[in-house]
Parts: structure tokens; C-alpha cells; sequence
């Protein structure tokens, strides 16, 4: 994943996001994510990189301390020079809740009382905790404090975001109908779809033909994983026709050659406004490493000038489109 994260800044992406997961993967799966800390990867990958940077998609704040991840964040901001995107969510899953001793019910208090906490912490006032304030070091580089952006699958949550001033993070594993729901929310409550990352599935390929061909085991794989998981059981999420096999190729993947992705993307910045695609191009680890290099290499090398290209003769102006790695489904150093 190193090695990958120094690639993807060579090849000129903007991002790498790293998910917070737990009990996934074991010694006897040969395939599929990985759990890992992602703050001490996310420390990795800045002390290897100079320009990338790196988001997390999402941190479940639920589980943390707030001040300590106040500290930890504002130290990676520091270290990298403000190269850090804090993204965060409540954390609801049922399985890491009962293993981290959180009340389910006391959830969504945590979450808006711990965000508020951390947003304290990295101000330049001090902290009232029992009978003495405090102030929290290291404060970060980003003044006031590095990017927030929310994760979630309800409408209110991503409207609530929009009033807070905090950035919309759409995660690809979301069908189209629900993405677009969040981000009529999200739009209709003052946010900007520009500076959302929107997360899909993407695979590049010399042509539609052999994008099919070499991406067609990877997508049986993961929707068969994905159905396992129940996934489509999860509200505002996918349904289950969704994983299925032709389905999730159709209406799930950005998927052929650079110019067919390159129509695709401008498609969802003339539908949606959208202009920082966060590329979730490792299919959750399952795609084998050779395919995504080579993914990556056409989707910065060819895809990205004519999807910039395509902005700019929308616009009349020079324009730019952000593009990001996620790092959520990582297997054998694959973002």
C-alpha cells in the first residue's frame, strides 16, 4: 500500500482515503480487504509522500476518545504540513459497538458531542474539563482545522452537514438512486457538490472488451462477498438486485475504456455537479494488483485530461477535476 501511495502521487491523484475497518480478513482468506490502524497508515503513507493527501473515509468517532483523536489528527497535520482530510461518521455497526463497549443508543450523542469536542480542541481557547481547562497540543497547520467530511447513508445527517459547513463524503458502495438522493440533500440545504468526494467503482482498460474480460472475475467475486455480507439488509444503502453480477456492472462500475469513463465521470458532473471523484479502485481487494496498476496508470495518464477537457469546454475556462484513490478496500498493498 506504500509503494501504491507513492505511485498514485506520481501519477498526479490528489487523495487517498482510508476506511476504518474491523474483523474483516483473517489467515485463512486469501482474498478480499484488510483491517488495519488507519491513523498509523495514514502516517505511513504522509511520511512517504510530499504532495498527496490523505483522507480518512470515514473515522467511526463513536469509538474513539475525542480529545485523543483531536491530538492524534492535529499531529498528522502537523508532520505532513496540513495534508490531512477528516472524515468521520457515527459508527453504527452493531458488531463493533458491543466489542468497543459503546450503549447503541448513545451513538448518535456521541457523534455530535465528540465532533463538537474536536472542533474545540484544535481552536486556540482552552478546554473546560471538571475544574480545570485545558489546551489541547498539538494544534493543526489547517486553521481553523483541517476539512470535515461527513459520511452517511440518511438524508438529515447530510443536510445537517450542509448547515455545519462540513463537505459530504459519498461512499462508492452506495447505489446511484441513494447517492443521488444524499446529494439533493445535501445540495438543497447550501452544501456544494463540487467538493464532495463521490465515490464509485472504476476500472480502465485499453477497451470496453478487455475492460469486461479482465474486470468480470472481480465482479463475482465481490458481489457474491457483498451479498454474504447482507449488505443490501442496510438501509439508504443498496438493494439486492444491485449485487447482482450484470446489475452492479451496469449501474455500480465506472467500468471501460478511457474514453467511455471519461464520458461517465463528465456525465455525473452534468447530472450532479460533481468534480472530485474519489475512485475506489482496488473492488474492495479483490481486483488482482497487475490490474489495478494498470487501472490506475490509464485513469490518471488518458481518462483525467479528457474528463478535464470536457470540463473546461462546459465552462469556457481552464478547468480541474480532483481525483482520489481510496485506500477502504486495501488487500496485499492495493488501494
Amino acid at each position: 500500500m506504500l509503494d501504491l501511495a507513492e505511485m498514485v502521487e506520481a501519477l498526479g491523484f490528489d487523495a487517498i482515503w482510508i476506511n476504518e475497518e474491523h474483523f474483516q480478513g483473517s489467515i485463512i482468506e486469501v482474498e478480499g480487504r484488510r483491517c488495519h490502524s488507519p491513523i498509523a497508515l495514514a502516517a505511513a503513507i504522509l511520511a512517504r509522500t510530499r504532495r498527496l493527501r490523505v483522507g480518512f473515509s470515514v473515522l467511526l468517532l463513536a469509538l474513539h476518545h475525542p480529545i485523543r483523536l483531536a491530538e492524534e489528527i492535529a499531529t498528522l497535520d502537523v508532520l505532513s504540513n496540513g495534508r490531512v482530510d477528516f472524515g468521520v461518521s457515527r459508527g453504527g455497526n452493531g458488531r463493533y459497538l458491543e466489542v468497543y463497549g459503546v450503549p447503541a443508543d448513545k451513538v448518535n450523542d456521541l457523534f455530535r458531542d465528540n465532533l463538537a469536542l474536536i472542533v474545540k480542541a484544535w481552536s486556540d481557547e482552552k478546554i473546560a474539563i471538571g475544574e480545570n481547562a485545558f489546551s489541547v497540543e498539538p494544534k493543526p497547520v489547517q486553521r481553523p482545522h483541517p476539512p470535515i467530511f461527513m459520511g452517511t447513508y440518511t438524508d438529515e445527517t447530510a443536510a445537517w452537514a450542509a448547515r455545519e459547513g462540513h463537505a459530504l463524503i459519498c461512499h462508492g458502495i452506495t447505489s446511484m438512486a441513494n447517492q443521488r438522493r444524499l446529494m439533493k440533500a445535501y445540495v438543497e440545504a447550501g452544501g456544494d457538490p463540487a467538493g464532495a468526494p463521490f465515490g464509485r467503482f472504476v476500472y480502465v482498460s485499453e477497451t470496453d472488451e478487455s475492460a469486461r474480460e479482465e474486470l468480470w472475475p472481480t465482479i463475482e467475486k465481490l458481489t457474491a462477498r457483498l451479498r454474504g455480507f447482507g449488505l443490501f439488509n442496510r438501509k439508504g444503502v443498496v438493494a439486492e438486485a444491485d449485487l447482482e453480477p450484470e446489475n452492479f456492472y451496469r449501474d455500480m462500475v465506472i467500468v471501460g475504456s478511457p474514453q467511455t469513463c471519461a464520458r461517465a465521470m463528465l456525465a455525473l458532473h452534468d447530472e450532479l455537479g460533481i468534480t472530485y471523484l474519489n475512485a475506489l479502485s482496488a473492488f474492495f481487494g479483490f481486483l488482482p494488483l497487475p490490474l489495478l496498476e494498470k487501472s490506475l496508470t490509464l485513469l490518471a495518464r488518458d481518462a483525467r485530461p479528457l474528463v478535464e477537457a470536457g470540463l473546461q469546454s462546459r465552462s469556457g475556462a481552464k478547468a480541474t477535476t480532483s481525483l482520489a484513490s481510496s485506500a477502504a478496500s486495501l488487500s496485499m498493498g492495493a488501494p
